[in-house]
């Protein structure tokens, strides 16, 4: 009896103890964020300076910690700040700490890696971004342009404002490039890729650019990478904005944008307007100059965005792109009358709520409506075709935070259907299913902020033409901080591509077929690298090295048969290995900028095929280099970027190779303020300095020496 009195005043004693700690202990909330954007801060480090324990903020900038002292005191900081030191009386529920920066450090927040907001010590593969507004970019004209010095991106270009463009990133192919607008997919089913021409700087803000293997996130096509565009966001007032570039070879193009802001709701209008003629020097004395390049483009962006709470929100945007071009087709086979029309329409609408730890959902859904014309009416192989491609997608993803775990899941389904004069009508559905977990774990030691994140994430994919495909990877970072910043990353896992509706449904002649019997595309990545950030009076630093390898398998090559009919087949096999090395360094004041970016890469053919086995892919450089110089100078900015890139095979047994090539482009712009925060800006752009005559792709040359002048005024 005595002994079961003695338990139950023990137990009442522990409740009791604990009831009094309970008491004792106050939640601290708060948001961390820029003394200057306003923009929260991830990553910053909390501490309470009596136990010197503490927390990092999440994407949102927000923190949450307990205080068992009312007269402790919290410090709060990051690097490239000024840290703050606050008593807890003086901080309120979801109080804003802001903190001043010391230093423009590398603080861009990019969202593709994680499908969620992170700064590139935090990202479990290298993304990088560019902004639009950038000096450097204010003359350019569409997004692959813009991603001319991307690190071990090769854009595809076939000739000049007209031509197609297309990327290869990490040796992937453009087919195997994942192409996103604001998340929704847009690489089109037909072929499997984007021609980045197609889409005008005139409604982005910004692209980011992941390198690695993504199916397990985002599905097929993201084997090498992912290329994100991000469209313009509604500024916080009303801001105007026209400007006019001129240019070499007929150039021509006039853009107007308006940005409001009323309560709760905001908007932006865009609309552009390009054209060139485009006969620019070949270097060939037997065609001097490249016929039938004409090219006249017109876009239109809308966007609207509505604030139904500080938590709640509701987004829509519309973009049309017509074009009308001429086709001059290659050197070796010139198409003097051939044109082509292309109709792009894309509808898409958002809805995000952010309601606790375990709900902030979102759902998204688009429309897009792809329409081509092409016609060549040559004397003895005239041609003509059609293509008509709808696609309609739908995707919801929630975010729950349970203690140490972040996970993200969500579905997506879509519908795409083609008519076309040279398939038979195809049609596809996509039902898809993905989760993400993140586990987190920190520590505070000798004033160092150390963690460690590992992010297992699964996805299941049906095409109803081309079966199942599951997608597994799994990612670590490990992060110091104190004095600078020390992460590691590291991560493997398995992508896919889904065969193109044209592999599949090619019809059948004497000569091609399809192969409805295709399997997607399989690659196996292992990649891994680590950076390091530092602030001082000499500047702001940033060195990154990347590895990666990747082994690629059911390649779909078209193969001829005994009786020489062509049809996809899958026999080709490919391993891909490469390093990434790359030093950025930015004044204290962001006056000057310099980045320096170098990619060593190794692709070759694994197959079978001794004619082939060993061999270098095609149009897969070895060395890559690009470097960018800027500087803030009798209030302009003035630079320069240099680009070099190693010879490319463009026959299968290696027997012949374009040689390197080297480019020079040199940019300025100035600013002149006016009262009520108007400002007429001009920039120009001196391209190809050196007047080299290049072919990145056989047969088709890009204009040599090429100036461009921008004229703008605005708010």
């Amino acid at each position: 009896m005595f002994k079961r009195a003695g338990s139950c005043a023990t137990f009442a004693v522990f409740l009791w103890a604990s009831f009094v700690r309970g008491q004792q202990s106050e939640a601290i909330r708060g948001n961390v964020v820029d003394a200057v954007t306003k923009q929260p801060i991830a990553g910053a480090t909390v501490l309470l300076m009596s136990s010197r324990q503490g927390v990092v903020t999440n994407e949102a900038g927000k923190f949450k910690l307990s205080a068992t002292q009312p007269n402790d005191s919290l410090l709060i900081r990051f690097i490239g700040y000024r840290s703050e030191r606050l008593a807890l009386a003086e901080i309120n529920r979801n109080h804003r700490i802001q903190l001043t920066p010391t230093s423009l450090l590398f603080h861009e927040v990019t969202v593709t890696a994680k499908r969620n907001a992170a700064v590139a010590a935090d990202s479990p593969a290298p993304v990088e971004l560019v902004t639009t507004d950038t000096p450097r970019l204010l003359t350019t004209h569409n997004v692959g342009e813009t991603l001319t010095h991307m690190q071990s991106l090769l854009v595809k270009d076939y000739g000049g404002l007209s031509g197609i463009k297309t990327v290869s990133l990490r040796g992937a192919s453009e087919g195997q490039v994942l192409v996103l607008q604001d998340g929704f997919r847009i690489n089109n089913p037909q072929g499997g890729w984007v021609d980045l021409n197609l889409l005008p700087t005139l409604g982005v803000e910004s692209v980011e650019v992941l390198r690695s293997g993504a199916s397990a996130q985002y599905g097929s096509e993201a084997v090498g990478g992912i290329v994100h565009v991000r469209t313009l966001s509604p500024a916080a007032h009303f801001s105007p904005q026209a400007e006019y570039t001129v240019g070499n070879y007929g150039t021509g193009a006039a853009r107007i944008k308006l940005s409001q802001r009323v309560g709760k709701i905001s908007g932006v209008l865009a609309y552009g307007r390009l054209r060139t003629e485009g006969d620019y020097p070949t270097g060939l004395a037997a065609q001097p100059r490249l016929q039938n390049n004409h090219l006249n483009k017109q876009d239109f962006y809308a966007r609207g965005d509505f604030a139904i709470s500080e938590r709640i929100g509701l987004s829509a945007f519309h973009q049309i792109v017509d074009s009308d071009r001429e086709v001059a087709g290659s050197l070796s086979f010139p198409t003097s009358a051939a044109e082509q029309q292309d109709n792009n329409r894309m509808s898409a609408v958002r809805f995000t709520a952010q309601t606790g730890e375990l709900f902030n959902f979102n759902v998204q859904g688009s429309l897009q409506h792809l329409e081509q014309d092409y016609t060549n009416p040559d004397p003895f192989f005239p041609s003509a075709s059609r293509h008509t491609v709808d696609a309609r997608e739908l995707l919801l993803h929630n975010r729950s935070r349970l203690g140490v775990w972040d996970f993200l899941y969500g579905a997506e389904i879509a519908h795409f259907e083609i008519k076309s004069t040279d398939l038979e009508n195809p049609q596809r559905d996509q039902r898809s299913a993905f989760v993400q977990a993140e586990w987190r774990w920190h520590r505070v030691r000798n004033n160092a902020l150390i963690s460690l994140a590992i992010t297992p994430a699964l996805r299941y994919d049906h095409f109803s033409d081309s079966g199942n495909r599951t997608s597994p990877k799994i990612s670590l970072v490990w992060k110091w901080e104190k004095d600078f910043t020390l992460s590691w990353h590291a991560s493997a896992g398995k992508s896919f591509r889904v065969p193109s509706m044209n592999d599949l449904f090619w019809p059948s002649s004497p000569y091609t077929a399809g192969n409805p019997n295709l399997r997607p595309e399989v690659g196996t990545q292992f990649d891994g690298g680590v950076l390091v950030q530092s602030a001082n009076r000499a500047g702001n630093w940033q060195l990154a090295l990347d590895v990666f390898h990747t082994q690629l398998e059911n390649l779909i090559s078209w193969i001829p048969d005994e009786n020489f009919r062509f049809s996809p087949q899958n026999i080709a096999r490919a391993k891909i290995a490469g390093l990434e090395p790359a030093l950025t360094w930015r004044s204290l004041r962001d006056r000057v900028n310099v980045r320096l970016a170098y990619t060593k890469m190794r692709a070759i053919d694994d197959g079978d095929d001794a004619a082939t086995q060993g061999k270098r892919l095609l149009y897969r450089p070895d060395h890559k280099f690009d470097a960018t110089f800027s500087a803030q100078i009798f209030g302009g900015t003035w630079g320069a970027t240099y680009q070099l890139v190693s010879r490319r095979f463009v026959r299968q047994d290696n027997s012949f190779s374009l040689p390197g090539y080297r480019l020079l482009d040199l940019f300025g712009s100035y600013r002149f303020d006016f009262t009520g925060g108007y400002q007429i800006y001009l920039a120009g752009a001196i391209r190809n300095l050196a007047d080299e005559h290049i072919q990145v792709i056989e047969g088709y040359p890009i204009p040599g020496r090429e100036f461009r002048m921008t004229l703008g005024v605005g708010r």
